[in-house]
């Protein structure tokens, strides 16, 4: 008996058996002739068994050709993964020892340069869109110049399989092991089923060195899709269609003109022409035509209102899968006003905010669990003891005017702090306040050096006149 069964027979008791008529219907439950050839490819399978080795590899594929040769979409996954890393993360260290969490701070972003941490998340994101899943192992690289010698190794998501030479087992899914509790143990890394080395055996790499980034649509699912997967069949579409479009204006162009004519007399000694045959007409002149022949322009209909239009229906249609608004799509916000840019970079906000807390979580949590290690080897501190956080970009003011009047009123009101106005903009508070004491202090000195008077005591400048109001 399972443990849903069992909680469920102690909350509630066993009654008595009835029988039920039931009389209602779901619309969309129903199988008619109308709408069986619709709903034929759509399953009860669970998620592993939906997102098959097979299928996924075709998806990838799929989605990586798209994405090579579609400059749209190509954009469209890069400008998401730079929207989300940025110029990577910025670690803080909170604890109560101020030399502690300097020294933590400047040596992890050492390390984090000089192994390009911001470059492969990039990397890990794109493929992420792309592929479905990302994945990484920390190694030790013993030819970096920092102290800490860790590094990542990033993998494509064709390398970590189950090893067909092997018995698969039930706790496998398709190379990755779990446990008991449904923890992953270990990953199988064999070499890319696309290389030259197709023969080798893998390798067996333990879960805790493994990053593996991927969004989990459906409970169960283990391995990632590619994101693009629903918009797959329109990219397609949307190519037949602009290679149609195109030949059939390069059609019309080669043709200038046709010549159509009437029955002809065989007896009035009119030669008959041949189908098809080429006439070439004098420039700038008039030509009398035999009797019987009819000059007419070939008319040519310029689809391009159409095809701009279908074009941009499926683009959009693509940017709703990677959750990107439609201006950063498009990289144009030339049809938007300032409210209607703002709106959707709430919801686009939202969105990053989401994917930087999966990599937190996933990513630099397992980074810094094995950095600490190498900072502090024979220690008794452990991750626990040094709180911490991550500062990511902040997204550029429209109106740097009106947002830095809004952050000072708030300021100035109590209802928020120098920590919270500087995290929007991806900075550490604890630097911004340094660097505004440290300029202070630096302006007295010299004030006083050159015999000026303090800044305190300088009259105040004018107010200039608030500017009207944009409507």
């Amino acid at each position: 008996m399972s443990i849903v069964s069992k909680i469920t027979r102690a909350i509630f008791p066993a009654r008595e058996k009835r029988t039920i008529t039931v009389v209602a219907k779901y619309d969309a439950a129903q199988t008619t002739a109308e709408n069986a050839a619709h709903w034929s490819q759509a399953t009860a399978w669970d998620a592993d068994t939906e997102a098959s080795p097979n299928v996924r590899a075709t998806l990838r594929s799929r989605s990586r050709y798209e994405t090579a040769n579609n400059p749209w979409i190509a954009g469209m996954v890069r400008t998401q993964a730079y929207d989300i890393i940025g110029t990577g993360p910025r670690l803080q260290v909170l604890s109560d020892k101020s030399k502690l969490n300097n020294a933590i701070e400047a040596d992890f972003a050492a390390w984090a340069r000089a192994i390009h941490l911001a470059q492969k998340l990039h990397t890990m994101r794109m493929a992420q869109a792309r592929d479905g899943e990302a994945f990484a192992v920390l190694i030790t690289n013993n030819k970096l110049t920092t102290k800490i010698k860790l590094d990542l190794q990033l993998i494509e998501a064709d390398c970590v399989r189950a090893d067909y030479n092997g018995e698969p087992t039930a706790t496998e899914v398709d190379g990755i092991s779990y446990d008991a509790d449904g923890n992953p143990k270990r990953y199988n890394v064999m070499p890319h089923p696309g290389g030259l080395d197709t023969g080798a055996r893998g390798i067996s790499v333990p879960a805790d060195r493994v990053i593996h980034l991927y969004n989990a649509d459906r409970p169960g699912q283990h391995r990632g899709v590619p994101e693009l997967t629903s918009a797959l069949p329109y990219i397609a579409i949307l190519r037949r269609y602009t290679l149609a479009m195109v030949k059939k204006m390069e059609t019309s162009a080669n043709i200038s003109g046709v010549i159509q004519t009437e029955e002809i007399d065989q007896e009035d000694g009119l030669a008959e022409a041949k189908p098809f045959e080429n006439f070439s007409l004098p420039r700038d002149a008039f030509a009398a035509l035999p009797r019987g022949y009819r000059l007419q322009s070939h008319q040519l209909n310029n689809p391009t209102e159409s095809q701009t239009e279908f074009a941009l229906q499926v683009k959009l249609e693509v940017a709703r899968a990677l959750s990107l608004p439609r201006n950063v799509a498009l990289g144009d916000s030339s049809g938007y006003n300032y409210a209607s840019g703002r709106l959707d970079y709430q919801a686009y906000d939202k969105h990053l905010a989401i994917e930087r807390l999966r990599i937190e979580t996933i990513a630099l949590s397992s980074i810094m669990d094995h950095w600490l290690r190498e900072f502090w080897p024979q220690s008794i501190y452990r991750k626990t003891d040094v709180p911490m956080t991550w500062f990511w970009d902040g997204r550029a003011h429209v109106d740097p005017v009106k947002e830095a009047n809004a952050e000072a009123q708030r300021l100035a009101t109590g209802t928020t702090t120098l920590a919270i106005e500087c995290a929007r903009q991806g900075l550490d508070w604890e630097v911004v306040q340094d660097q505004r004491l440290a300029e202070e202090l630096r302006e007295r000195q010299r004030r006083k050096e050159l015999g000026l008077p303090d800044a305190k005591n300088q009259p105040a400048k004018p107010e200039s006149p608030p500017e009207p109001e944009d409507e």
